[in-house]
């Protein structure tokens, strides 16, 4: 006579069906990517450099807090984890035919920042995403259209005809003027007394497959990066 108990086979196929669907939620695809719009909410951004004069880079504005993750979640709601790491930005002389003041040139350390955060994805990882805000001038509303200009005359005779390597959005995103540089993601904008550029990328699903998720990213996210920016400059 058997001594083999009933229930056995029974257990053995419920655990069969919980395998099966711990694996079946490894393999889920993560929620839709989710895309917002600029809503700016940080202070105003108060540079008062004097008339046809640079700002001592001493009171530049640190370019981690320009940015809150409140702005950044306005655009990509789905957005976490933020971590930011500050990036050195030199200043030389931008005027070569005249000397420079002192305290307008040298090293600002937190002339630029790095902003990475997590966004949805099959494959997990701590962060995914990043956008990157750099300062190039602080300067005399004056001083900086004429350092925009040159930067941007220069980059369109070398980018000839190409529109992949060079566009003039002009005052598209609510600065004074935008420009693609080169065949990267980068947007260089002016307001104010402020000359900046904008740039990232991510390898979140729902941003697209390289090479059309920078243009995705740019055009998705970093233009609503500068939106935001724009509206708090002076």
């Amino acid at each position: 006579m058997s001594s083999r108990n009933p229930g056995r086979p029974v257990l053995a196929a419920a655990a069969v069906v919980c395998a099966s669907v711990v694996l079946a939620g490894c393999d889920s695809a993560p929620p839709a990517l989710q895309f917002g719009s600029a809503k700016p909410s940080g202070a105003r951004l108060e540079a008062r450099p004097a008339a046809g004069r640079s700002l001592p880079i001493a009171q530049w504005p640190n370019a981690c807090e320009v940015l809150s993750d409140e702005e950044i979640r306005a655009i990509l709601p789905q957005a976490k984890d933020f971590e930011r790491r500050p990036v050195k930005v030199t200043i030389i002389n931008f005027n070569p035919l005249q000397k420079s003041e002192p305290g307008t040139t040298g090293d600002v350390p937190a002339g630029g920042c790095e902003t990475e955060f997590a966004l949805p994805a099959k494959y997990k990882a701590k962060h995914n995403s990043k956008v990157r805000i750099v300062f190039k001038t602080v300067a005399d509303a004056a001083l900086v259209a004429d350092a925009y200009a040159e930067d941007r005359d220069k980059e369109a005779k070398e980018a000839g005809q190409d529109t992949k390597k060079f566009r003039d959005l002009q005052g598209s995103l609510g600065a004074a003027g935008c420009y693609t540089e080169d065949t990267t993601n980068n947007l260089i904008c002016h307001q104010g007394p402020y000359e900046f550029e904008v740039s990232g990328m991510s390898t979140a699903d729902g941003v697209g497959k390289y090479p059309d998720s920078e243009e995705n990213w740019r055009d998705k996210v970093l233009t609503e990066v500068v939106r935001t920016l724009s509206a708090r400059m002076t």
